[in-house]
């Protein structure tokens, strides 16, 4: 395998052909309910929410898995591409939540994984509404020997942060069965939170900027509530980058540890140990140094050589071409942040 082929796209997200496609994998009463549609309302990219070349006849942008095969395969050079669709967001009526997980799931498998999948390229995520923990894990054990679906997904939006006892049965269950868990932007439509501590903003260059920064929170509660000492498998898959938030965010948490250990008693490292084993990044486009050397520095200092992992996030307007990706830097790192990190933590094939 030459290395212009070993390239893994951890975020591609693909769409239903029509707003009401998802009705048709689900039950009633579900069927029949009122429901948010895909847009989101709060910030909608003024330029578009998706780039140029993704739109399609017959459907939105990346709602054909042919033509997506061949933006991704064809002309990016991409090996494998993990799915990852979007939801309608936090709902008040958990039930629902659920079955749009569900039938987000099915659609999934039926659309792209199942008759798409004679490639063996496109591999999937399992949608799960955290907020119904006991649902969660059925929903995991209805799809985890499926061949194709590789892991697990659930929202940067919650009412919790994600170390908390509530969530544990769902990360137990994603262990269990090898599969790493993703966090992703997917709310705007429901019931979230507002999306800063300070309140809602204006515009949408502020959420863009900022809204991936929460990923703290939740990895800040992982840390402390001592999810890693109790599941040493768990991986967790920070989708919406921020990964040049990592440092600063550790190293306060790692001068915090020793003296408010009596606090929590149950993590027995230094925070910043239990990254290179449960904590990977999608890279984002807009926070590197343009400066190659500085690049590569910076990548040191992130630990980025086992923690990053490339995403294109495929049809967004903010699309990453793995061929722009980490100019300048040496190639094995390169090739372990296109590919490698990837290949080690999915089971492809």
């Amino acid at each position: 395998m030459g290395s212009a082929a070993r390239i893994v796209d951890c975020a591609v997200h693909p769409s239903m052909r029509h707003r009401d496609e998802i009705r048709e994998y689900m039950q009633e009463p579900w069927r029949s309910r009122p429901f948010p549609g895909p847009e989101r309302y709060f910030y909608p990219a003024p330029m578009g929410d998706y780039c140029p070349d993704a739109h399609t006849p017959g459907g939105p942008p990346g709602s054909d898995p042919q033509a997506v095969g061949r933006r991704l395969f064809d002309e990016m050079g991409i090996q494998y591409a993990v799915l990852m669709p979007l939801t309608r967001g936090l709902l008040a009526d958990d039930d629902l939540a659920t079955a749009i997980c569900a039938a987000t799931n099915d659609w999934l498998a039926s659309t792209w994984l199942d008759k798409q999948h004679t490639h063996g390229r496109f591999y999937g995520s399992i949608r799960v509404n955290a907020g119904d923990p006991e649902q969660a894990v059925r929903e995991i054990e209805r799809w985890a020997g499926h061949p194709a679906m590789v892991q697990v997904v659930v929202p940067m939006q919650a009412h919790r942060p994600y170390g908390q006892r509530v969530y544990f049965r769902i990360w137990e269950a994603a262990a269990r069965h090898g599969l790493p868990v993703a966090v992703h932007a997917d709310g705007g439509a429901g019931v979230d939170f507002w999306p800063s501590a300070a309140g809602y903003y204006s515009a949408f260059i502020e959420y863009r900027a900022l809204h991936p920064t929460n990923f703290a929170y939740h990895l800040a509660s992982l840390i402390a509530e001592g999810v890693f000492d109790r599941l040493e498998d768990v991986v967790f898959v920070f989708a919406d980058g921020a990964h040049h938030m990592l440092a600063p965010l550790i190293w306060r948490m790692d001068k915090d540890w020793r003296p408010t250990r009596r606090e929590t008693p149950w993590t027995k490292q230094l925070p910043s140990t239990y990254l290179r084993a449960h904590v990977r990044f999608c890279a984002d486009p807009f926070e590197l140094p343009h400066d190659p050397k500085v690049l590569e520095d910076w990548l040191d200092i992130t630990d980025a050589r086992d923690t990053l992992l490339f995403a294109s996030n495929y049809p967004s307007w903010d699309s990453y071409d793995p061929r722009e990706a980490f100019p300048g830097v040496g190639q094995e790192l390169r090739e372990r942040i296109l590919a490698g990190n990837a290949l080690s933590l999915y089971k492809f094939g």
